[in-house]
């Protein structure tokens, strides 16, 4: 019995070729944007989930609230709160801190250089290499391949390695072997392989790959560089980890470490502990100089509930394309039932039909998910991938099958098997009722709805981040790269690579740095007008030499530029803040002083404004400083006068790369573009617009299938009534015009019923940029135009081939 109704139902399939096609295109599309969404959303909250009591261990993070009001969040905090975190807090398990420690590294006898061996591990974004405290693999579990946890970094001079870093530095000698080996850190530290663990198979942004043990920065040069004993604002080098006891809540935690906090800092320090579950780090963005790369669980949850609405809207078309095949198979179902067919007999046959369907269009979307995911690479996380034997995913696909088929296929088998024998012999098809019709309509307009709002949207996010393309930010960011210093450089070198690359004919200028002029993590100051004034002012601090506004070509409205000087002896301000000092003109603000931690310094120029952050915010009143304490990057100008062209560019970057190795010899040498860097302040705001058009297509698609179906179905209604028509005089022209023009009126109710939707959303977006479009009347006429026109082209086909069919054959009686 089974066997026959596969038998029927693959015939059925067979018999309406376009009509399995344009189905299975439907729903396969529904079905792969499903898997897809579900593979990002499920590869994003599975980092850090593996490990054994994760739900007790937290990062500790620490927050300083600027006098500005600014309020900074910290993923790095002193050595002190783990150094004494061991004794003076109650109720954990184990706490350690990890500091990276991004050098180069040399195997003695190797005959390969540091460079060779140098960089993060694959997939992460953490520093491979870590000063690491023993009791972190307390917390985090490792199969040890050699060595124990015990003791592994319990001495000095002692580094644990993963098992691929094991083989990248000795080649594929036994674990064991390899214990006592040297290896050496930043040319000079020399440190003995004491334990080989197994790397982490699961997603982690843990990707610490050697472990340096921690007291060797007592015992070592690295003693200059870390302050172990005190607290201070100014020395927080150090990731920490705590894992709390059963029965302990992170609250207690919280209150313990800040009283540590207090007992240990050297002076008054701004800085509040907080514990914050593992589970979030992989979700936490507001971390300064976060080297993670972060997820929005609010965006997960909406690419999830995107994902849910698409494959509904997929199951809408399926439905209304399977209903409306009802009239052409009416006389089926009569002769079945007069034959003795029952009810549930139909049932399980239109069942097996849809099954049949939707297993090929999860076959077909399945096979479609590798080259999506290759397709949108630049904005799907590399890590996802889809793996067709894991079971997980087989479960999955299955449970799709299943779901999708029940879903599609009760409600078309139930209508379908309803008819009345007498009426479905006679070919009037469907009971006389128009609920069923205006439920078609309805679903049609809640469809177009749908895509006009992700139309409008579509339009409206296009035209803000075309707007902050175009719009002038106050300074030239063409042709300029920016090369840092590495970690734990203490700037004394920065000049000199600065003095060596000025010396390269093909760049125009060389400047030093803080941040460049705009940027994501520009820091605060608050300032006086005067010496007895009690209220500070909050404003912008951009640190540069006297070579940063030439450079950047910011306009000098008044005053000169800063001079060379070895410590902050004047400062340059912004119009912003000149007139927020009562100044009428920029000239009268020459020559007052303004008062930072008390001591008075004078104005000496004053710049147009331009912005500091992004377009998301206002331009806020800001001041430049020369501070070589903070400069730790190197702004680089290219000349135009040989054309930028790839290789010029590329030869440029080789002798800079040459001058790098001179100054820094075991460092990475790594650049980047100001502009890119400029539009990865926007990426959010162009991967909301991809997302946003991606989804505006995938539902026009969808809603024009769906509109197919109903222009079948239409078609088919009024079969009688077009021959009737034909024979009384109306042209193939007429005829398309009486079966388009009521699809055209039901986009029209849809833009009536996306737009306030579409308008509200989108203004709320827009409350976010400081510096936006308005948005116009002509967003929704266009979306409108492309709606209409969208629909035209689908039910022109099926209402031209019904204007052209014999009206003899349509008005045949049976």
């Amino acid at each position: 019995m089974i066997k026959n109704y596969f038998k029927i139902a693959w015939r059925n399939i067979k018999r309406n070729k376009i009509y399995t096609a344009i189905n299975i295109a439907g729903l396969s599309l529904g079905i792969c944007a499903f898997i897809v969404i579900y593979l990002i959303s499920s590869y994003e909250f599975s980092f850090d989930n593996f490990h054994p009591g994760g739900s007790q261990i937290y990062r500790v993070i620490g927050n300083i609230t600027e006098k500005t009001g600014q309020k900074l969040n910290f993923g790095r905090l002193p050595l002190a709160v783990s150094q004494y975190g061991h004794s003076e807090i109650s109720g954990i398990d184990a706490i350690a801190g990890v500091i990276p420690f991004n050098v180069g590294v040399n195997v003695p006898g190797s005959g390969k250089a540091a460079k060779d061996f140098n960089g993060k591990p694959d997939g992460h974004n953490f520093p491979a290499i870590v000063i690491a405290e023993p009791e972190y693999f307390d917390m985090f579990k490792y199969e040890w391949l050699a060595g124990n946890a015990a003791t592994a970094l319990a001495d000095p001079f002692k580094v644990v390695i993963t098992e691929t870093k094991a083989r990248k530095y000795f080649g594929n000698v036994s674990p064991n072997d390899i214990i006592g080996k040297l290896l050496t850190y930043d040319d000079s530290l020399t440190v003995a392989v004491s334990g080989i663990v197994k790397d982490w198979k699961e997603n982690s942004d843990l990707g610490f790959t050697d472990f340096i043990s921690y007291s060797t920065i007592k015992s070592s040069f690295l003693a200059n560089s870390f302050k172990v004993d005190f607290v201070t604002e100014r020395d927080m080098p150090a990731w920490t980890f705590a894992k709390i006891s059963k029965g302990t809540t992170p609250a207690q935690l919280n209150l313990q470490m800040n009283a540590l906090i207090k007992r240990h800092s050297v002076a008054a320090v701004n800085l509040v502990l907080r514990a914050e579950p593992l589970s979030e780090v992989h979700f936490n963005s507001d971390i300064i100089e976060n080297p993670i790369r972060t997820a929005d669980k609010a965006t997960m949850y909406t690419l999830l509930g995107i994902a849910a609405f698409i494959l509904i809207l997929a199951l809408i078309n399926f439905i209304n394309l399977a209903t409306a095949q009802s009239i052409r198979r009416a006389k089926e179902v009569g002769v079945r039932k007069v034959l003795g067919s029952s009810r549930a007999a139909l049932i399980l046959q239109f069942l097996t039909e849809t099954f049949l369907l939707t297993f090929f269009a999860v076959l077909f979307s399945a096979l479609l998910v590798k080259p999506v995911l290759a397709a949108f690479h630049s904005f799907i996380p590399d890590g996802v991938t889809i793996n067709f034997s894991e079971p997980s995913i087989i479960i999955f696909l299955l449970a799709v099958t299943v779901v999708t088929a029940l879903l599609a296929g009760l409600y078309p088998a139930k209508i379908l098997s309803a008819h009345l024998p007498v009426l479905s012999l006679k070919g009037s098809g469907e009971h006389k009722s128009g609920d069923k019709w205006l439920l078609r309509k309805g679903l049609i307009v809640f469809q177009f709805a749908v895509s006009l709002i992700f139309i409008v949207s579509g339009i409206v996010i296009t035209s803000q981040l075309r707007y902050t393309r175009q719009k002038n930010p106050g300074f030239n960011a063409d042709a300029i790269i920016t090369v840092s210093a590495p970690g734990g450089d203490s700037l004394s070198k920065i000049s000199v690579f600065a003095e060596k690359i000025k010396q390269i004919p093909a760049i125009n200028k060389v400047a030093l740095q803080w941040v460049p002029p705009m940027a994501s993590n520009g820091r605060g100051r608050a300032i006086k007008f005067n010496s007895n004034d009690v209220k500070e002012t909050g404003v912008v601090q951009v640190a540069g030499n006297e070579d940063f506004i030439p450079l950047y070509e910011i306009k000098l409205l008044a005053g000169r530029n800063l001079m060379h000087a070895d410590s902050i002896k004047e400062i340059v301000i912004n119009e912003n803040l000149s007139q927020l000092m009562g100044n009428k003109k920029p000239e009268d603000a020459i020559g007052k002083m303004l008062y930072w931690d008390n001591k008075p310094y004078p104005v000496v120029g004053v710049v147009a404004d331009f912005h500091t952050r992004s377009f998301h915010e206002l331009i806020a009143p800001m001041c430049i400083v020369n501070r070589p304490d903070r400069e730790g990057t190197v702004a680089i100008k290219l000349s135009s006068a040989g054309g930028l062209t790839a290789d010029n560019i590329s030869a440029t970057l080789s002798q800079v790369k040459q001058a790098w190795k001179q100054v820094y010899p075991a460092a990475t040498f790594d650049y980047q573009f100001y502009d890119e860097t400029l539009a990865l302040m926007y990426e959010k705001d162009q991967q909301t617009a991809t997302l946003v058009n991606t989804t505006m297509a995938i539902t026009i698609f969808i809603s024009c299938i769906g509109l197919f179906g109903l222009a079948l179905f239409t078609a088919e209604k009024r079969t009688k009534e077009i021959g009737i028509r034909k024979i009384l005089g109306a042209g193939v022209g007429n005829i398309a015009i009486l079966l388009s023009k009521d699809f055209v009126t039901l986009v029209v109710i849809a833009l009536l019923i996306a737009s306030p939707v579409a308008w509200f959303f989108m203004n709320r977006w827009l409350q976010g940029f400081a510096y936006r479009i308005n948005i116009s009347w002509w967003m929704f006429l266009l979306a409108g135009v492309m709606a209409v026109l969208i629909a035209l082209v689908t039910v022109s086909f099926q209402a031209i081939k019904a204007a052209l069919a014999n009206p003899i054959k349509s008005l045949r009686t049976e």
